[in-house]
């Protein structure tokens, strides 16, 4: 896993797993986003590795931008990615998986934060299908839920 910079926001990048080292983003000056766009993959050892550097994260807000599907994933699974020991992490853009009950075409499609709230747009909740323009369905519905 690589992290880089640039002002406000640190950029990971490859694959979170057990040589995973977050430490980077707790030097100041504190980055406000965390683009995950750049990950490919999260094994069980870069979760733990994730969910320590939270705890010593604390109670300083973070966002999280471009959440790729192995990101999403892991979000809906794993709540204590959202911040311990409270919440203080909001998601701004992530990729959802998506199928197109008629054609059975299968895409991740990237959803932002006000796609979402106050209430999901029609573009979040069944985009139109690409191929055959049929609405497509969420995966799973839980994963709206990490907005």
């Amino acid at each position: 896993m690589d992290i880089s910079r640039v002002k406000e926001t640190a950029f990971i990048s490859g694959v979170i797993d057990e040589s995973s080292d977050f430490s980077p983003i707790l030097l100041p000056p504190w980055p406000a986003n965390i683009d995950f766009s750049g990950v490919q993959r999260v094994n069980s050892i870069g979760l733990r590795t994730w969910m320590l550097f939270l705890t010593k994260w604390g109670d300083k807000p973070l966002n999280y931008l471009n959440c790729t599907t192995s990101i999403s994933d892991q979000l809906v699974m794993v709540p204590a990615l959202f911040g311990i020991p409270k919440k203080v992490v909001k998601v701004l853009s992530a990729m959802i998986s998506y199928d197109c009950p008629k054609c059975k075409h299968a895409e991740d499609l990237m959803i932002k934060y006000d796609n979402v709230h106050p209430v999901p747009s029609p573009e979040a909740l069944a985009p139109k299908c690409r191929i055959c323009f049929h609405e497509m369905e969420l995966v799973d519905a839980g994963y709206l839920s990490i907005f």
